[in-house]
């Protein structure tokens, strides 16, 4: 009888460990790519503010990590994002450190959730210059009529640290984007790319040029806001695609 109690107890432990555990996805020899949990929220922030913020076009241009302001309410902004549950990390094998990260959210019509999409009063001179641009992007797009959903699977952040950046750590992430929205039943996936590297993966995985802004063209009282953005990067694009859902495989 103890016996059978301490088996149940083991089972119900196993149970739960399985549960709780991270559900990971195909992933390069080097990495393993699994769902963004809590504990590792601070890793990947600090990833994404020592080079997304550092390396990414409009950051880089506008200087963002010198307009402490504008950091952490950037930060904060991911974060939330981050609660979503839906993002992704890539973990190093040989140092279980985050190398990689995609920060994505589904985003529906119905409900407004796209940030971009209300008028927010972003603090922070260097941040409220990025949003200004994406904001009016995004309101070019009209997403859920070019992807034809009401709901869609977006990509806000996509984030390699430069070590792994010749390694498909992106594709790889990109690539379990495209899976988590099939898993998740929807439609579509989207996102805004704002360098050609990023741009290129996008073609590369299907998705499709639905919208652009030219940074030589973004003009504030007289002035090209993004004036250096550095060779090859051109435009801040929206770009998505239809995908195939689990619902839809199962049927056919």
């Amino acid at each position: 009888m103890v016996m059978d109690e301490e088996k149940e107890d083991k089972f119900m432990i196993e149970m739960e460990a399985r549960m709780y555990a991270p559900l990971e996805w195909d992933s390069p020899a080097i990495c393993k790519i699994q769902d963004l949990k809590e504990v590792q929220y601070e890793e990947a922030l600090r990833l994404i503010k020592n080079h997304f913020f550092r390396e990414e076009p409009m950051c880089k241009t506008v200087s963002l990590l010198q307009d402490e302001k504008s950091v952490n309410v950037y930060l904060d902004l991911i974060k939330t994002w981050m609660k979503d549950t839906t993002s992704l990390v890539a973990l190093s094998l040989a140092s279980g450190r985050v190398i990689g990260v995609a920060v994505t959210r589904v985003n529906s019509d119905s409900d407004k959730s796209d940030t971009y999409n209300r008028v927010q009063d972003f603090k922070g001179k260097a941040l409220e210059k990025i949003m200004t641009l994406i904001s009016a992007l995004i309101k070019q797009t009209d997403a859920y009529k070019e992807l034809e959903c009401d709901v869609y699977f977006r990509v806000h952040i996509l984030c390699v640290h430069p070590s792994y950046q010749q390694k498909n750590i992106g594709a790889a992430l990109l690539n379990t984007c495209v899976q988590v929205a099939s898993t998740l039943n929807l439609a579509a996936i989207g996102g805004v790319f704002t360098s050609g590297r990023s741009q290129s993966l996008a073609l590369k995985h299907g998705f499709r040029l639905v919208s652009e802004i030219r940074y030589s063209r973004w003009i504030i009282d007289d002035r090209v806001v993004f004036d250096d953005t550095g060779k090859g990067n051109y435009s801040a694009a929206f770009m998505g695609m239809r995908v195939s859902t689990e619902e839809s495989l199962r049927k056919s």
